[in-house]
């Protein structure tokens, strides 16, 4: 139901004054609902109008049908021009206005209603009621046809200007920004123009293009599509879009519902004008976009299969279904996947194995989240194995199979195994996160292939990939037919907390040269070992702790660490010794047990016997323990009284006698050690056993003055001593000879 009212100049209305007001209107209408429409009930002459016009001038006078929002009702306004109010003077109109609901209109453009049967030509009398109007009837004079003959018979410019017409109000409908004004002398041509422009549009967008057919002050006016006539002022900074229809059309960017639609008219093809008018598209474009695709074969930018996409996913007529499915080949990802997702069985299918097609070429673009039906299985079977063949890359390779797996195609595994393996190269980055990516039923042959393909590859590429997150995911696997791959994982594990023991025995129970297990023992023991480790170590691999240098050093390391003080140093010498473990661990061994057994020694003879085996040991035992334990031997000796060291010493090799001699010198003497020493050197030069070192030391010593003092007052009982203490206090005549000399 439509509520109506009149809008004059009366000499009295209902309120009893005089001037302009609403004369008359529908029972129900109220009062804040009237004064809403009051912007549409204005009309100002055409500036070149008499000031008191013939009556056929005024029949002549431009119609301002209008047509916009009125609160939560819609306005359809039809002003004429009267020519002299009640008091004589000219400027009088009258406003009709129909306040319409939704329903209203439904299936009716506003334009439609020029020269509708319904419009009074006269006020009705001040204070009467006005009937509200059920029935809506249209107008005759704008019907589709007799519009397309129009823009025929006005040649090829028209066409043109249509679409330019089309693109200015699409943007206006679209952003809810910007307004256009046409300018012409002919009123009944601009009302062609909104009627064609309505026509072309989809019921919804129709209900929301306000316009005026005519307008004295288009500036000012609200509404998007405004028509005046050219003796009308327009400031040229007006917020609008200005058209003057008698000139040449001024090309613009236009889109595709422009175009989509000139075309349609052009072939006077109403049915599909009605198709395209079907669609409630936010954007007129993208139902256009639609249309082309599917009556044409049009190729789409990705913008609008992206606004087609939209459009599916609210929902489409019928009639496109099937063609949106014989035109999958030329959907892109998101429009295919949009219509196998909503689309009947005609059109999901097919649209379904494109995006599955699709998928296959691209890895961005991830699997197909629709369920690819049996038919089409084979044939993106074939697919996935062409791709699979052409892979180079390994996230190209996991997309295969994740679109594989979304769409339940079975691939050969061993094609895939060897694939991964190919792959396997310097180019090869990001493999701990592809494999996170790859399906859990692909996990098995991707890391077969993987492992394969390092073993083969340089070791710098292999060293290169086996990152920590990569070993993670290796660990725990079998891994004996590949020991190269095996040797670094397992170093990774220790770095995780496993068994530097139960490493060591994995490791060596790969086929690997010896080079290549040596250097990660190194790096699995390059923490100080601990006695414990050892003794499983020594009961595990036995004889072999020989075969490698980072091995057979861990005893010494050890024992360097430890000291010879330490139990635990004592006890793993003892467990080699006794195990048989031969080569440089023996000699280490040997080492230590030699120089801690000398404070059990009870003769000079024995003593000379266990220095000189490890005097033998030079060369051979690890040189920073020789050290220690010749240090700690010599140590042990100094317990022995005078003439038991003289008489050790008299039983050694020059070499042997004179590290031990140096380790004595070197370590810091108490006065009974100085006094022991310069004894020992006395006695030996009596015996005839000169050493160059000792008996620089004693000289100097023994010029010194008051070297003991009364402490060493056994020089002077005993002869020997005191006549040798004299002669190493007598001045030096001459340099005493080295030990080389000597």
């Amino acid at each position: 139901m439509a509520w109506q009212l009149h809008y004059t100049s009366a000499a009295e209305g209902p309120s009893g004054r005089a001037g302009f007001q609403i004369v008359a209107e529908s029972p129900g209408l109220t009062a804040d609902l009237s004064s809403q429409v009051t912007p549409y009930l204005t009309y100002r002459p055409p500036p070149d109008t008499p000031t008191a016009p013939s009556p056929e001038r005024i029949r002549a006078m431009p119609v301002a049908l209008s047509y916009g929002p009125v609160g939560d009702r819609f306005a359809l306004v039809r002003c004429v021009y009267l020519g002299q109010d009640y008091s004589g003077r000219y400027g009088n109109f009258l406003g009709h206005a129909l306040l319409m609901a939704d329903g209203d209109l439904v299936g009716l453009r506003p334009i439609e209603f020029w020269q509708a049967p319904l419009w009074a030509d006269a006020p009705a009398r001040p204070g009467s009621e006005l009937p509200e109007l059920a029935d809506l009837m249209p107008g005759a004079a704008l019907d589709p046809e007799s519009l397309g003959q129009w823009l025929r018979s006005s040649g090829p410019a028209a066409y043109q200007r249509l679409s330019i017409l089309l693109e200015l109000v699409r943007r206006g409908l679209v952003q809810e920004y910007g307004r256009l004004i046409l300018v012409s002398a002919d009123c009944e041509e601009i009302v062609r123009w909104i009627a064609v422009i309505s026509y072309s549009l989809p019921w919804e967008a129709v209900t929301r293009l306000s316009f005026v057919t005519y307008s004295g002050d288009p500036a000012a006016t609200a509404q998007l599509i405004v028509g005046t006539t050219p003796d009308v002022w327009i400031p040229s900074d007006v917020d609008a879009t200005v058209v003057v229809l008698a000139e040449e059309p001024q090309p613009i960017e236009t889109g595709r519902f422009s175009e989509t639609v000139r075309e349609l008219w052009r072939a006077m093809d109403f049915d599909g004008i009605d198709e395209l008018a079907a669609f409630e598209a936010a954007d007129p474009d993208a139902a256009a976009a639609l249309v082309a695709l599917c009556l044409t074969g049009a190729s789409l930018s990705a913008e609008e299969q992206e606004a087609v996409a939209e459009l599916v996913e609210g929902g489409v007529p019928d009639w496109v279904w099937p063609f949106l499915g014989n035109r999958a080949d030329l959907l892109g990802y998101r429009l295919a996947a949009a219509v196998a997702a909503n689309g009947p069985a005609e059109a999901a299918g097919p649209c379904a194995a494109r995006c599955v097609q699709l998928a296959l070429r691209d890895s961005g673009l991830g699997p197909p989240r629709v369920r690819l039906p049996e038919a089409y299985h084979q044939n993106a079977t074939a697919s996935a194995q062409a791709e699979l063949g052409a892979v180079d890359r390994l996230d190209r390779l996991i997309g295969v199979l994740r679109v594989a797996d979304a769409a339940e195609l079975e691939l050969p595994v061993a094609q895939v195994e060897h694939t991964m393996a190919t792959l396997v190269g310097p180019r090869l980055t990001g493999v701990p996160e592809q494999l996170e990516r790859a399906p859990v039923g692909w996990r098995e042959p991707l890391l077969a292939g993987l492992i394969a393909g390092l073993e083969q590859a340089p070791p710098g590429v292999r060293a290169r990939l086996l990152t920590a997150d990569l070993c993670r995911w290796l660990a725990g696997r079998e891994l004996r037919a590949a020991p190269a791959t095996a040797l670094a994982v397992i170093a990774w594990q220790v770095a995780g907390g496993l068994d530097r023991v139960e490493a060591t025995v994995r490791m060596l129970a790969l086929d690997l040269r010896l080079a290549e297990r040596d250097a990660a023992l190194k790096t699995v023991w390059e923490d100080e070992p601990k006695a414990a480790e050892l003794r499983r170590l020594i009961e595990a691999v036995g004889e072999r702790l020989q075969d490698y240098h980072t091995l057979n050093s861990l005893p010494a390391r050890l024992f360097v660490r430890a000291g010879m003080k330490s139990g635990e140093t004592v006890e793993i010498a003892e467990r080699i010794r006794a195990t048989g473990v031969p080569g440089f661990p023996a000699d280490d061994a040997e080492a230590v047990l030699l120089a801690t057994g000398l404070s059990r020694v009870r003769t000079p003879g024995h003593a000379a016997g266990e220095v000189e085996r490890l005097t033998a040991l030079t060369g051979h035992a690890d040189p920073r323990l020789l050290t220690l334990a010749r240090a700690w031997a010599a140590e042990k000796l100094t317990e022995q009284d005078p003439p038991f060291r003289m008489a050790l010493l008299r039983q050694l090799t020059r070499a042997a006698r004179e590290w031990l001699i140096d380790c004595w010198l070197v370590a810091r003497a108490s006065r009974d050690e100085q006094a022991a020493l310069l004894e020992i050197a006395i006695r030996l030069r009596g015996a005839g056993v000169v050493d160059a070192a000792l008996e620089e030391w004693a000289h100097s010593v023994a010029g010194s003055r008051s070297p003991f003092g009364p402490v060493d007052s056994r020089f002077k009982k005993d002869p020997e001593l005191s006549e040798g203490l004299r002669d190493l206090m007598k001045p030096r005549r001459r340099r005493l000879l080295r030990r080389e000399d000597t």
